[in-house]
């Protein structure tokens, strides 16, 4: 099985390709505001690269937040039109929940805490407990001022996140031992995570609609100040 990966939540815009549930190859690029332009070039570029054709695709899966609205909404119309034209199956993958994926690998704790940024000083954060090899939700995603984020966080617990460093740049995390902080380079979104949770997925046996799939705005659990 052979499955496109799009993500788009954050300022990152990359593509993977994940096949037989292993990441085989990865375009990342982390520029603001280029994701329409690239985008399509981009999964263009690594199919070419790899020699696979769209139709040698068996799935689709997307990134569909919380995250900047523009961007979700690039990644979500591109993956359901190419689910659509393809007549493949797509699935759409919680950002947050990929974030904590992709810190899962390197460090195991009771609590996983992704943090996204969300506007000015804001953030969206979930808190994930790690069950085994997998993950279980243990609070949904909110958008936060991050005062009332680190007010709202239990500890210990891990943060990984491009929305960290708003509450470690004002100090808020100072003097908290029992957080562990993972740089975001060690951590970074990416198509290839998203390709390799959307194939486990697919062969699970699961699929969205592509005609109601949305992007997860996270609007209706909002606290503190309006969100982007």
């Amino acid at each position: 099985m052979i499955v496109l990966g799009i993500e788009t939540a954050t300022v990152i815009c990359s593509v993977g390709l994940a096949k037989d549930e292993q990441v085989i190859g990865e375009i990342r690029l982390a520029v603001k505001n280029i994701h329409a332009e690239v985008l399509t070039e981009s999964i263009r570029d690594l199919l070419g690269v790899l020699q696979i054709s769209f139709s040698d695709l068996d799935g689709i899966a997307v990134s569909i937040g919380p995250g900047s609205f523009t961007g979700l909404r690039i990644g979500v119309a591109t993956a359901k039109g190419l689910a659509f034209s393809l007549s493949k199956p797509i699935v759409g993958i919680d950002t947050l929940y990929a974030q904590a994926m992709a810190v899962q690998l390197i460090q195991k704790s009771e609590f996983i805490v992704p943090v996204i940024r969300s506007r000015q000083n804001e953030v969206y954060a979930a808190r994930y407990r790690v069950v085994g090899d997998e993950l279980e939700l243990a609070e949904r995603a909110q958008v936060f001022a991050v005062n009332d984020f680190v007010a709202w966080l239990k500890t210990p617990a891990v943060l990984c996140g491009n929305g960290v460093t708003m509450a470690t740049g004002v100090g808020l995390l100072e003097g908290k031992s029992d957080i562990k902080v993972i740089p975001e380079s060690a951590c970074a979104l990416s198509g290839g995570k998203i390709a390799e949770l959307g194939l486990k997925r697919l062969m699970r046996g699961e699929a969205d609609d592509v005609a109601t799939l949305e992007p997860m705005y996270v609007q209706e659990f909002r606290i503190g100040s309006k969100a982007e």
